[in-house]
Formats: C-alpha cells, structure tokens, sequence
C-alpha cells in the first residue's frame, strides 16, 4: 500500500489551509485505497507542542488509510536563487507520495543551481517541492501541467490570484520571473529572476 505525506504550515499556533489538505488526503486515499473511506479530522489528530507554538512550524503527516506519524519541527524557507531545467517525460507525481525517489534522481541534476524545474514533454511542471508561479505584465501564471495540484496553489487559483495557463519550456523568457509556492510559501515570497533558470 502506499504511503503519502501532507506539509502543513503552522504559524504562532495557527494551522493553515486546513480544509484543501484534508481534501486532497481524502482524494488520494479515495484513488489509491478504498473508495469507501471515511474521511480523516486532522483537527482530532493535530496538537501543536507547546514549544512550537510560536514561529513557522511544519507539520508533516504520513499516511495511508490512517495516520500513521505526524511530526511538527521549526521550518525555515530554504534560499533558492538559480534553477536547472531538467527534463523528464515519463514522471508522475499526481499525489503527494512518501515516495520521492525519482524527484530525488532528478534533483541530483541541479548541479551548481539551487533547484531544478521539471519539464515534462516540453512543458513546465513544478521545481522538487513546489508549484511555480511566473510573472507577466503584473500578472501570475501556473502551470496547467503541474505535476502535483497543491493546496496553496488550489487557494491563490480560488483568490483570483493566479491563473492556470500552457507554459512550455520555449515561453520562460516572456516572463519576468518565478516563484516557487507550497504550503509553506506564499506568492512572492520565493522569487527569481526568469534569467536565473538555465
């Protein structure tokens, strides 16, 4: 059976986005699992150590049909100024797996740079643990062919503030510059200049 993980951002105590994990759990275990199983209250399961409950805190849950750990620990962003384009066709990753081997043997390709793309038959999808967003005359864009659809790329797309749009490979240099998102980051909070993806 397989395994999957959810990263859930806590901030002085507060658990984000909430409802959007519990609802992609619930389609993974649904696809993967049983359709007949119940959905998961992560409220009942979440306790923030009292250490914990001041600052940035990732909370990371492992499961299958049920829990099987969660742990929380102090999460500082990582620093991300260049991006390698590596490619693969064959990848899939439409659920958050435990599992990472084959974006980890990709990730190995970043040589100097600090993280990679992955394109998929020409098209962008997502860095090795993130969605991206490009910008473009004021505008963000994401990829339609994401490889994972996550929760705060669902919830900016419902803001109004990010648009799904074709982006190949051939198209970065129409933008002005790409941010990585997930759970933890925000839209622009991560940021790069487009020249900095070779």
């Amino acid at each position: 059976m397989s395994l999957f993980i959810e990263s859930i951002k806590i901030f002085n105590g507060r658990i984000y986005n909430l409802r959007r994990h519990e609802s992609r759990m619930q389609r993974s275990r649904v696809e993967l699992i049983s359709s007949d199983v119940s959905p998961i209250k992560l409220r009942k399961h979440i306790y923030v150590p009292t250490d914990l409950r001041q600052g940035l805190v990732k909370c990371r849950i492992v499961y299958d049909e049920d829990i099987q750990a969660i742990t929380y620990t102090p999460h500082t962003p990582k620093v991300i100024r260049s991006l390698k384009l590596v490619y693969d066709n064959s990848i899939n990753y439409h659920c958050k797996y435990h599992d990472r081997d084959h974006i980890n043997e990709l990730y190995v390709q970043k040589g100097e740079c600090d993280d990679i793309i992955i394109a998929k038959d020409g098209m962008l999808t997502d860095s090795s643990y993130s969605n991206i967003a490009l910008l473009q005359n004021g505008k963000w864009y994401t990829p339609t062919t994401c490889l994972l659809k996550g929760t705060r790329r669902e919830q900016l797309i419902d803001q109004g503030r990010l648009v799904e749009r074709e982006i190949s490979v051939d198209d970065i240099g129409k933008y002005e510059s790409v941010c990585l998102i997930n759970a933890m980051m925000g839209l622009g909070q991560l940021r790069i200049n487009s020249s900095q993806i070779v």
